[in-house]
């Protein structure tokens, strides 16, 4: 019995002290083409789990990405291909936490595809605690670059195949699992203890 309690203790303080580290992927809804004419596409999320910290988040996505073309004021005769992009944006704590994919450029006028997993940049002061509840808001929308001696004559598109947001962090595990856990655990270790009764032989 000592060893029962023993283990089933060892077990609560592993649960307790966040030893269930743990990646947590989302699919995102947000797969088609997007333009300068493109309203951005947002939407609010529930993982549906807890966490006591997250150390880094991501989003997995592809698709393909048609440069525009530009000039430059000085040069107006001679266009030439400018890449545009893509970016996801994570709510405001307090800023925004956003990452951008650019392209395009070298391929013109055909798309250059991209297939990558891009980690998502704390700007400033922000921090991931408003996420810890693995409840927020998500926003994906096209932007180009900013030119300052030039500008778009044509602008570009993106074709967004596939994409999903990744979270790296240490999950809390709800209390009905936690109690579950821990009475599979002790019953293991009964029955490993178990020792049936010899028979009696003797008549």
């Amino acid at each position: 019995m000592r060893k029962i309690v023993l283990a089933v203790g060892f077990l609560v303080f592993i649960i307790g002290t966040g030893a269930f580290g743990d990646t947590v992927e989302l699919p995102l809804n947000c797969t088609g083409t997007y333009d300068i004419n493109t309203p951005y596409w947002m939407s609010n999320f529930d993982l549906g789990v807890t966490f006591s910290e997250i150390s880094h988040v991501y989003i997995d996505w592809s698709g393909e990405i048609t440069a525009g073309r530009a000039i430059y004021y000085t040069d107006p005769c001679n266009p030439f291909p400018q890449e545009v992009g893509i970016y996801a944006s994570l709510g405001d704590n307090p800023y925004s936490r956003y990452v951008p994919v650019l392209g395009g450029e070298q391929t013109y006028p055909a798309p250059e595809p991209f297939n990558c997993v891009s980690e998502f940049r704390l700007i400033g002061s922000s921090t991931w605690s408003d996420l810890l509840d693995g409840q927020g808001a998500i926003r994906v929308q096209y932007t180009e670059v900013i030119m300052m001696n030039g500008s778009y004559i044509e602008h570009g598109s993106v074709v967004l195949d596939s994409a999903q947001l990744v979270f790296d962090g240490t999950v809390v595990p709800e209390p009905a699992t936690l109690a579950l856990l821990v009475l599979g655990f002790a019953q293991i270790i009964r029955r490993r203890n178990y020792s049936p009764p010899s028979a009696d032989k003797s008549q």
